[in-house]
């Protein structure tokens, strides 16, 4: 059942964690052109990188979304933190070396204009129509569709950092 006041429902949620060497260029450049490919429109929130005793810390914030109709919205963000980096040469390419930990989350926006959010009655027609009207095609289509969209990016982020194995 979604509730009156919800705004977005979150479909997937997974984390990647990776010691060793890999190549963070790369990966940003795949995870980009994957947002290019699949007509999202991205849009980076944080990109902090501090100098500390053990190496480089790395902090982004990466979020794309894309317009399913004039209702629904797909939205998936990715959170990178990297400690402990320093750059390494392996075969004459300067890769990176560290801990990194990445969360993807993909969410389901719906309302996401706000349209149905002017008063208490329209509230209650969006709330009949997320669960009485809409409600099996968004189980079935929009769900499954945002899902396996984040699964692929998630494989792309996997394929990426598995490439360079010390």
């Amino acid at each position: 059942m979604i509730g009156m006041n919800q705004k977005d429902l979150k479909i997937f949620f997974h984390r990647i964690e990776r010691h060793g060497i890999y190549d963070l260029n790369h990966l940003y450049a795949q995870m980009r052109a994957w947002f290019g490919e699949n007509n999202y429109i991205y849009n980076e929130k944080e990109n902090t990188t501090k100098e500390k005793d053990k190496g480089v810390e790395v902090k982004m914030k990466m979020i794309a979304e894309r317009r399913v109709t004039d209702f629904f919205k797909f939205e998936i963000s990715v959170n990178f933190l990297i400690v402990e980096m320093e750059k390494v040469k392996v075969k004459d390419k300067l890769l990176d070396k560290g801990f990194m930990r990445a969360f993807m989350t993909a969410k389901l926006y719906f309302d996401y204009r706000h349209i149905w959010d002017k008063n208490k009655f329209s509230k209650l027609l969006k709330f009949i129509y997320n669960n009485f009207i809409i409600k099996p095609k968004i189980d079935t289509v929009y769900t499954a569709a945002l899902k396996f969209e984040a699964e692929d990016l998630f494989n792309v982020m996997k394929d990426s950092l598995d490439m360079y194995n010390p």
